[in-house]
C-alpha cells in the first residue's frame, strides 16, 4: 500500500460508497478537486 505524501499526487485507492458500489480515485482523474469525507457514523 502506498502512503500519501505532501505535494505529491495521491496514490490510487478504492472504497465502497453508501450504495455498495466500489469507486476508485483513478475514476476522478482530470478533475480539479476531489473531496473525500469519512463518515464516522450516526449517533
Amino acid at each position: 500500500m502506498s502512503r500519501a505524501e505532501l505535494n505529491k499526487p495521491a496514490p490510487n485507492f478504492t472504497l465502497t460508497d453508501f450504495t455498495g458500489q466500489e469507486i476508485s480515485l483513478a475514476s476522478f482523474q482530470g478533475k480539479k478537486n476531489v473531496l473525500l469525507v469519512f463518515n464516522r457514523g450516526f449517533f
